[in-house]
């Protein structure tokens, strides 16, 4: 399959200026398609997580969940990539040489005095589950805020894609925020079915639960440069109305609706809104 010839210029660019990663157990790499899409990742970008002799580029990879997500309340403990992403699942992601950072983002990386090596620039990061074929989507993110002028529009879509192809999941779960700018990149992907609208477990109980379905030919669509609207919908729903989320989730307790976000967040003014099917079971 020649992805690059159907894809956005936005994401060829990072394709032919980037290279894939894949940091996993080795025996894991058995499981795995270390080819998506025809564009193969190098065997030297193959990382073990027991390997000590890779522990710059660990402390790099930290460093940039910490960018992502430590202004928001949700940075990572090291021993959480250990335990809950590169043993049991894998983290893919994205490459560049540490040369090719700014001083400013060399600064905020804190890349040792002399290192030349990779440094991640995004990273997805999924985690197989007990039931047959399920994976959970734990993190995705880029650093393209603080590469700055030398960022790569589109990062975040084309990392998540490729994660999903290497790892080869299906039927994948994750938990969001319902103002999560993210939004944006899993509808751009795929449907989101609601398990849950309000997730009191979750450190942000405005949180859904949901599962979506990937495929190559929905994946390579999504990289098309053309956004993924809804074909239509039931209602468009205000995600930051918190009793609204809560009668939701009694519903979806009680199961008497299924609620799916089918198409990426629609604007009415300053305001935005969902479109929901709301199915009855």
């Amino acid at each position: 399959m020649n992805l690059l010839a159907s894809i956005d210029k936005k994401y060829q660019k990072i394709l032919k200026e980037c290279e894939p990663f894949l940091l996993t157990y080795p025996e894991n790499l058995k499981c795995y398609d270390l080819s998506p899409f025809g564009i193969s990742i190098k065997k030297e970008n193959l990382y073990s997580c027991i390997d000590s002799k890779k522990s710059i580029f660990f402390d790099l990879l930290h460093r940039l969940d910490g960018l992502s997500f430590g202004q928001v309340g949700m940075p990572m403990d090291k021993w959480v990539f250990f335990d809950c992403g590169e043993m049991p699942g894998g983290i893919f992601g994205f490459q560049i040489n540490a040369s090719d950072l700014s001083t400013e983002a060399k600064n905020e990386y804190q890349v040792p005095a002399g290192y030349e090596g990779p440094v991640p620039i995004c990273m997805y990061i999924a985690i197989p589950m007990a039931s047959n074929g399920s994976w959970f989507g734990h993190n995705l993110c880029t650093a393209n805020r603080v590469l700055g002028n030398k960022g790569f529009p589109g990062l975040a879509l084309l990392c998540k894609a490729f994660g999903v192809k290497v790892l080869k999941i299906n039927k994948m779960f994750g938990a969001t925020q319902w103002d999560s700018p993210s939004l944006n990149i899993h509808l751009q992907l795929a449907d989101m079915a609601i398990y849950s609208s309000y997730t009191p477990a979750h450190s942000f109980s405005k949180t859904m639960t949901y599962v979506s379905y990937y495929t190559d030919q929905g994946s390579i669509a999504a990289l098309s440069g053309k956004e993924r609207a809804a074909p239509q919908y039931d209602l468009l729903f205000d995600g930051e109305d918190e009793q609204a989320l809560i009668q939701m989730q009694k519903e979806i307790e009680e199961k008497k609706f299924q609620y799916t976000i089918v198409g990426r967040p629609i604007m009415k003014g300053e305001k935005r809104f969902l479109p929901l099917k709301k199915e009855v079971l």
